[in-house]
């Protein structure tokens, strides 16, 4: 949700559309609710920007969008435009859906970052982030699950984001972490991702922190190899107990990547010293043994 012109279908088209950025920046605005599904049976919607924050026009939208325990709220904010609006807007969204369902998750997307110095980035969302808890905390709404993230169309930081507020709502989240966890440990590997294919947004990770370099080297390491059409290549086979796609990728540092693919929907993405590449079949035995456990826990929908 957000204002007219704030990034909302932009961000979603180059994500689930794969659109090019550029191609985006001429998009009509949004006139009805649009879906997006994803494998885990997620199902993301873009709403119409509304520019009165009156509630007679936010009766519009049912209050029942807004129920269920696997819900999540994300509110994309223009960094560059009418902030003061756009918080208006928030504010009435925030009241109707807490109304419904207090606990919800409330991410807001402060977007069109690209073009600002690092420092002028983190002097908006501190802006943001102040007047937003403030206000909250006026009004007694809960905001024990509000997230603020930096976006831009231009890098891996939409990507990033939604992977952050998806995988709080993928099934059985806390049990995917603690293979990821064994799999680090039992194969002597620095970070694990659980990549949705198509998206490139991932639902789940090991406990260990995430930073936004690693993310983004992720990132366009798929990028690398689908180009070079082996990631998909060869899945046919039904049978739970095949053997999937491996892939090991060496680079120029004291790090390798290996890549195993779950199903035609899914794959892991292991980073490691290059311990691990003398630990080979170690490593395929065990990214067998991993994503089988995950075919189980998330069949294809």
């Amino acid at each position: 949700m957000g204002v007219p012109r704030s990034g909302k279908t932009s961000l979603l088209s180059v994500i689930f559309d794969r659109a090019q950025p550029y191609d985006t920046l001429g998009m009509l605005p949004t006139q009805q609710r649009t879906s997006y599904h994803m494998v885990t049976g997620i199902t993301v919607y873009d709403f119409p920007g509304i520019d009165d924050y009156s509630e007679m026009q936010y009766n519009t939208v049912s209050a029942s969008v807004y129920e269920g325990q696997h819900t999540s709220l994300v509110y994309v904010i223009d960094s560059q435009g009418d902030v003061q609006t756009a918080l208006s807007s928030l504010f009435s969204i925030i009241r109707t859906a807490q109304s419904v369902n207090p606990d919800i998750p409330i991410n807001i997307f402060i977007n069109k970052v690209d073009g600002l110095s690092e420092e002028l980035r983190q002097d908006i969302q501190q802006d943001i982030q102040n007047r937003v808890m403030k206000n909250m905390t006026y009004e007694s709404m809960n905001s024990t699950f509000v997230q603020f993230f930096l976006t831009t169309i231009f890098d891996e930081s939409i990507r990033e984001a939604l992977s952050r507020v998806i995988r709080r709502l993928v099934p059985k989240y806390s049990s995917l972490e603690n293979i990821m966890n064994s799999f680090c440990s039992k194969s002597s590997l620095d970070k694990v991702f659980l990549f949705d294919i198509a998206t490139k947004v991932y639902l789940a990770t090991d406990s260990s922190p995430t930073d936004s370099q690693t993310y983004m080297f992720s990132c366009q390491t798929l990028d690398t190899i689908e180009e070079l059409s082996y990631l998909c290549a060869n899945y046919v086979s039904s049978d739970e107990d095949s053997v999937m796609q491996r892939i090991v990728v060496g680079m120029e540092t004291s790090a390798k990547v290996f890549i195993y693919q779950v199903n035609s929907y899914l794959t892991l993405l292991c980073i490691g010293s290059l311990q691990f590449a003398r630990q080979d079949s170690l490593l395929e035995f065990n990214g067998s043994k991993v994503a089988k456990a995950i075919r189980q826990i998330l069949p294809p929908s």
